[in-house]
């Protein structure tokens, strides 16, 4: 990132386009804001959580990183992997009462790898009406296509919407992709790990650089 400093530097189309979609969700999102969060760590997806808490309506929470939010909540996860440093945060948080957790979950050998049918439906009928959707993360091991039914059918949810909806994270694109629903989402962030990181709030090394470039 030094070179900003002795050369005219810019942003490209492509991240011009990523910090335009992704500010407009964090500074005037239409409400109401559901956020939906996926993959496998509480820890990858706090920053967002803590970020938006005071913007979005809810939170749906799927992956394996719900496995905590469960244990959280009490419930009987089998074998399935969470994390206990994240606990008390995910205690936290679900006080909030803006935390949405599944109610059933499709297991094989006593770990959790999807949401169930159930929890298809509560998500579902928690999509309906809103005006902005953050989406990051699958809600399940969509890798085995039995596992990734729940993400697929909130991918449905969320491409039949009314809402601007913005997606990234890597497995989530590209089942999205796949199923050629890429069209029917606001914008689909190629961005990765600094979709998140830009929606904690964090300052980005490249973005700071290209602000006192020498190009002003």
């Amino acid at each position: 990132v030094a070179v900003v400093k002795f050369l005219p530097s810019y942003a490209g189309l492509l991240l011009e386009q990523e910090i335009r979609n992704l500010s407009a969700v964090m500074r005037r999102p239409r409400k109401p804001l559901v956020v939906i969060s996926g993959g496998a760590k509480v820890l990858t997806k706090i920053g967002l959580i803590r970020n938006f808490l005071k913007s979005a309506d809810l939170f749906l929470v799927g992956g394996a990183m719900a496995n905590t939010f469960l244990k959280a909540a009490g419930e009987d996860i089998g074998d399935s992997l969470w994390e206990k440093a994240s606990l008390a945060e995910a205690k936290r948080l679900l006080r909030t009462g803006k935390i949405v957790i599944p109610v059933d979950t499709a297991m094989k050998g006593g770990q959790i790898l999807d949401i169930g049918k159930r929890t298809r439906k509560l998500f579902a009928q928690r999509l309906t009406g809103a005006k902005t959707v953050i989406w990051n993360g699958p809600l399940g091991y969509i890798e085995d296509d039995r596992f990734a039914r729940g993400t697929r059918y909130v991918i449905r949810c969320v491409a039949a919407s009314q809402a601007f909806s913005v997606v990234g994270g890597g497995e989530t694109v590209e089942l999205i992709e796949k199923m050629g629903f890429t069209k029917k989402f606001g914008f689909v962030s190629t961005g990765g790990g600094a979709m998140l990181e830009f929606l904690s709030g964090r300052k980005l090394p490249g973005i700071e650089a290209l602000n006192s470039s020498i190009v002003r």
